[in-house]
């Protein structure tokens, strides 16, 4: 691929099966000044590609056409792809913008990102270990004329009121967890989330609640305070009342702490 980075005009690269059991080309020097910012479609299907997706392709803002199919890409795929307006992942009979992701070893979850893909008209995720739901921001792909996720460990309802629930249901099958039309299987109550959910809220109200309870025992604490000892402070009768008692306690401590250690004198001395 090196070789052809001297093509400045170049504006399709097709390698499919041309790299079989080599790794994805990660170096970020591949793309430097102008070199392939022409290229617009890039073929690197069925090679048997390991790693995962380069991020110098975030760097080809004129790419329509990537085709990344039948390889074993892994990790998630990167949420920058949303930053390429032109981005098709493409098997080449169709003339337009399309995604194609199917049977590589994708994991994590469909990024939300690929909704800024406003042109995207073919969007394939099947046969990869993708896991999560499918995001409801994709309702905003209006030109989606085919889509299908099939084959992954997705989960939850499928959007409603979308393009999407207008698909064959075969474009949804081999995910358990997943639910709604056109799936024939309905959604239940998410037990799960719902206790989850009640419980943080549960917690998160209790942390609310808790300084409160500071905060009034510790103004209760203060009033009552205040309430005695302004007493104290303000009606003398009361103050002279309050020292006497406390001068009469202080003479009846002393008094027992004299007189009780003298009789145990006093008994040991007689036995």
């Amino acid at each position: 691929m090196k070789i052809s980075m001297s093509c400045k005009s170049l504006h399709a690269l097709l390698l499919s099966g041309s790299f079989v059991g080599e790794g994805m080309p990660s170096d970020d020097d591949m793309v430097d000044f102008d070199r392939f910012q022409n290229l617009r479609a890039l073929n690197l299907a069925a090679s048997d590609l390991i790693g995962q997706i380069p991020l110098w392709l975030s760097k080809l803002k004129n790419l329509e056409i990537l085709e990344l199919c039948f390889n074993q890409i892994t990790g998630p795929i990167p949420s920058w792809l949303g930053t390429l307006p032109r981005l098709v992942y493409i098997n080449l009979r169709y003339p337009n913008v399309s995604c194609f992701f199917e049977s590589n070893n994708f994991s994590g979850v469909i990024p939300e990102q690929i909704s800024n893909l406003k042109n995207l008209e073919v969007l394939d995720l099947s046969s990869n270990h993708l896991s999560g739901i499918i995001p409801s921001s994709l309702v905003s792909l209006n030109f989606l004329k085919e889509f299908n996720a099939s084959y992954n460990n997705l989960e939850g309802p499928i959007p409603t009121g979308t393009q999407l629930q207008s698909f064959n249901a075969s474009a949804f099958e081999g995910n358990p967890k997943l639910c709604s039309a056109p799936l024939p299987n309905k959604c239940g109550p998410r037990k799960g989330i719902d206790a989850h959910n009640k419980n943080y809220k549960d917690v998160d109200n209790g942390l609310h609640q808790l300084p409160w309870f500071y905060i009034f025992a510790a103004l209760g604490f203060i009033l009552g305070f205040w309430e005695v000892c302004g007493s104290i402070v303000i009606n003398k009768t009361w103050r002279y009342a309050y020292f006497r008692f406390i001068d009469d306690l202080q003479d009846r401590l002393l008094y027992v702490m004299i007189t009780v250690p003298l009789k145990r004198i006093k008994r040991r001395l007689r036995g």
